[in-house]
């Protein structure tokens, strides 16, 4: 028996465990800000990560926010991969 990738509970599991894993990423950082606070020290804190983590977020918000704002990129996007679901 197949579903179809259109059928509500599939789109309410896919959409429930986006928000899971979004969470859990999000959380996962929180623990090192913790310990750090509490040592009040970052030994053993890899700076060369929050400078990589730092660019890759930062990237990532450009590319959603022109994605989001920009008709100009919107368009571009609509005309390569056009209605597809």
């Amino acid at each position: 028996m197949s579903s179809s990738w259109n059928a509500v509970g599939l789109e309410v599991l896919y959409q429930v465990l986006g928000w899971v894993a979004f969470f859990a990423w999000s959380f996962s950082f929180y623990p090192q800000v913790v310990l750090n606070y509490k040592r009040k020290s970052v030994v053993g804190l890899n700076f060369d990560f929050l400078v990589l983590n730092l660019t890759k977020h930062s990237s990532y918000l450009v590319y959603n926010a022109a994605l989001f704002f920009s008709p100009f990129i919107q368009r571009q996007y609509h005309d390569k991969y056009g209605d597809k679901e």
